[in-house]
């Protein structure tokens, strides 16, 4: 196995604040992994660890384990300025740093070598030679004697004694075959939910018959408990294998048992992981959708209490609340007042980040159901129009930027533009439980939209939500 590259880096689209947007998951995936396969080496990012506290196993250990690492320094990432000083401590020599030319350096890294890249309109530009410039620095590294320092400790503080890490040998060699052997459970895991989903499909092909579809329902079970075979082979070392965890909570997710993303998670956020908000958060959703809201409330309440509001946990409050709604629709009186609580929450999630257009649109959808005067709905529909829309070129494969642009168009009753955005949306091969929380939103629009249009003008609408059902 080849020697392993740890990449500190920022995810996702990430903006400077001014008119700056870069999308580090092309830049990785055009730029820096080509970079370092052309070196030698296996690339190995981390996983946007959502949660807090010093538990991040798998970062600390591919710090120390990784032979080599390369940082990418744009925008001035806390998280991967935290992660390069540890690196500095302990592995001098075996680290190189880049950044987006744009990007103002702060006064403690900007003596580092480092290379500029430029990322416009969506590409990193002159890719080829940048690839070629990186790898030559990383092999160039490689070599003991070429090395060149990296770490401003060693430069500073010549009589720094850096630590041994040899003694560390078996862990690091242990550490790769456990990544290894990561890798190829996940290459297996993927494999069963595309399966899943292909026998989905087919069960709902115009023309299936009931014995088809009775047969495709026992294929999906069988794959149902191949999932659970793999937990299960991973016995109590999942509770330390967190690329598994996520990836088996991926696959339960795209698969819709739901159940089995909360009874895999609530051990682990008792114990081994108590400090991670990510899994709080996902144990909320898996409670939510399997209708224990009171449980799923007051998870996400207690991180809202601790962190302060977030869209992220904001927004999974308000699903709640539009759920309890939802459960209460013959009663007004209830239905109102959980609705007025979710439109609370999704708006306090946006406002804490007007970026992330989740919760805006969800609270949008709840003040077009109730009042479509209401001066909220005017106020808040251009900004998430705006949030969407710096999303839409860079984004085209992500399932919830279409179905978000979706729901505005629908809001909007376009019927061109909705039927656009569907069709994108579909081809982002979306989960069973995504089309299905887009078709819930679409229909409490057409509910709203039968009192303004006539049912046969919002047949278009009506045919939108039967293509997610």
């Amino acid at each position: 196995m080849a020697s392993l590259c740890f990449v500190l880096m920022p995810f996702g689209v990430k903006t400077d604040g001014n008119k700056k947007e870069i999308d580090f998951n092309k830049v990785y995936d055009s730029f820096i992994k080509k970079a370092i396969e052309l070196a030698g080496l296996s690339p190995i990012r981390a996983d946007e660890e959502k949660g807090g506290g010093l538990i991040h196993k798998p970062m600390y250990e591919r710090l120390l384990y990784c032979e080599f690492a390369v940082a990418d320094l744009s925008f001035a990432n806390a998280n991967v300025f935290y992660e390069l000083g540890i690196r500095h401590a302990v592995k001098p020599f075996t680290t190189v740093s880049i950044f987006e030319a744009n990007t103002k350096l702060p006064f403690d890294v900007a003596p580092l070598r480092a290379l500029p890249y430029n990322f416009e309109a969506g590409e990193v530009l002159d890719c080829a030679q940048k690839i070629k410039d990186l790898s030559d620095i990383i092999r160039i590294n490689l070599d003991a004697q070429q090395a060149q320092a990296d770490s401003p400790i060693s430069e500073m503080i010549p009589a720094y004694i850096f630590p041994e890490l040899n003694t560390l040998q078996a862990k690091a060699d242990s550490f790769k075959e456990i990544i290894k052997e990561t890798n190829n459970t996940k290459q297996k895991i993927q494999t069963l939910v595309k399966q899943w989903k292909q026998w989905d499909i087919k069960e709902k092909r115009d023309g299936t018959s009931n014995e088809e579809k009775a047969s495709g329902e026992k294929e999906k079970i069988k794959l149902a408990e191949q999932l659970k075979a793999i937990e299960n082979e991973a016995g109590k070392g999942l509770k330390y294998n967190y690329d598994l965890v996520y990836a088996l909570m991926s696959a339960y997710k795209a698969t819709n048992a739901f159940n089995e993303v909360a009874r895999m998670i609530q051990p682990l956020v008792k114990r081994e992981r108590k400090g991670d908000i990510y899994l709080h958060q996902q144990l909320a959703l898996a409670l939510n959708k399997t209708k224990q809201r009171e449980e799923a409330e007051q998870i996400l309440n207690d991180i809202i209490n601790k962190y302060g509001p977030d869209p992220e946990t904001n927004g999974l409050l308000g699903a709640v609340y539009k759920g309890l709604m939802d459960d209460n629709a013959g009663d007004e009186l209830l239905a109102a007042a959980y609705r007025g609580k979710s439109i609370e929450a999704y708006l306090k999630g946006f406002d804490a980040d007007p970026r992330d257009f989740y919760p805006g649109v969800n609270a949008l959808t709840l003040l077009f159901f109730e009042n479509a005067d209401d001066p909220r709905f005017k106020r808040y529909f251009p900004l998430v129009t705006y949030s969407v829309e710096r999303q839409l070129d860079t984004n085209k494969n992500n399932y919830w930027v279409q179905a978000t642009a979706l729901e505005l168009a629908a809001l909007e009753l376009n019927e061109a533009k909705s039927k656009q955005f569907l069709a994108t949306a579909l081809t982002c091969n979306p989960a069973k439980w995504e089309k299905e929380t887009t078709a819930g939103n679409l229909k409490k629009i057409y509910t709203k939209a039968t009192l303004l249009q006539s049912k046969e003008k919002l047949a278009w609408l009506m045919t939108c939500i039967e293509r997610l059902i």
